[in-house]
């Protein structure tokens, strides 16, 4: 099969504010903002940034309101040199927004965040040959509907299927996650769908339960767990300075993607996706760390 793109990715994207404080605001009490920015974000969107980032071609497939938000959310992804000609622009509907805490200093963030019901792609409006029209297909799983038909066309066309997946949204996701290949989740997903047990314990309930050829748990700092068809390693993080987290695991599962279309050994695709991630949060935003194939590959050679 020819594929137009190497990527293909229907899910999440977002405009985050974040605000940077000196210490994250206590019940009742009133906080000074340092800063603010603007970024652009989201899961799939930010995914398929990386991968055009690295040197991939990819399509976005989303949903943004007609309204400021919405303007900027598609220029940024024009910018990244993204596809985005099965953006929905919906009229009556709020661009996805969050509002991101960020002490200043540790890095770590508190999401506030809003999805108008809008945004929810609709199955009608997919179309089956650019879903099959890349090497791999990414998911959130968020819009259920469509994504559980675009997993079922990838599959019955050979392409891999890669999810990023934060809750089990409802009924049909158990469904959507017996048509991904490559289940790839934080830990408190895990957590929330196995019950709180050791992450190798979790990644084999995970794949035992769905069936997936790879099923990954995130977990910070401290790495990765992958299983892979019955064998399980760990791959550590890096040390690096951090300046926000946010975003970490989008960038993990486009570096992931990049790998994994190099046909490379999953242990090399795990650490190559944790050093990709590390960088990314030596700088505020979730896209604007994104970094270079050149950056990952000296972070690994250190």
């Amino acid at each position: 099969m020819t594929h137009r793109v190497d990527v293909v990715g229907l899910g999440l994207n977002a405009m985050d504010t974040i605000c940077v404080v000196d210490r994250f605001p206590g019940a009742n009490t009133k906080t000074g903002i340092r800063r603010v920015r603007v970024e652009p974000g989201g899961q799939v969107a930010t995914a398929l940034t990386t991968c055009t980032r690295l040197g991939l071609t990819a399509q976005y497939i989303g949903s943004v309101g007609n309204d400021d938000l919405g303007r900027a959310q598609i220029e940024s992804l024009r910018a990244a040199k993204l596809d985005t000609g099965l953006v929905r622009i919906v009229d009556g509907a709020t661009t996805q927004f969050a509002v991101i805490i960020l002490e200043d200093g540790i890095g770590e963030r508190t999401v506030l965040w809003h999805r108008d019901p809008l945004l929810n792609y609709p199955v009608e409006s997919l179309q089956r040959s650019v879903i099959v029209s890349g090497r791999v297909l990414h998911l959130d799983g968020c819009d259920t509907a469509a994504a559980l038909q675009s997993a079922k066309w990838a599959r019955m066309a050979g392409i891999p299927v890669v999810i990023d997946i934060d809750e089990m949204y409802d009924a049909s996701t158990e469904e959507l996650l017996r048509n991904v290949d490559y289940l790839i989740a934080a830990e408190e997903f895990a957590d929330r769908t196995i019950g709180v047990v050791a992450a190798e314990e979790a990644a084999r309930a995970l794949a035992d339960r769905f069936g997936c050829k790879v099923v990954g748990i995130t977990l910070g700092d401290r790495g990765a767990v992958f299983v892979e068809e019955g064998r399980s390693f760990r791959s550590p993080g890096f040390k690096v300075k951090v300046a926000d987290t946010t975003g970490a695991g989008d960038v993990f599962h486009g570096a992931f993607i990049y790998g994994l279309l190099q046909n490379w050994d999953l242990e090399v695709i795990a650490r190559f996706a944790n050093a990709a991630a590390a960088l990314k949060c030596t700088t505020i935003g979730a896209r604007r760390g994104i970094p270079t194939l050149e950056q990952v590959t000296a972070l690994l050679k250190l």
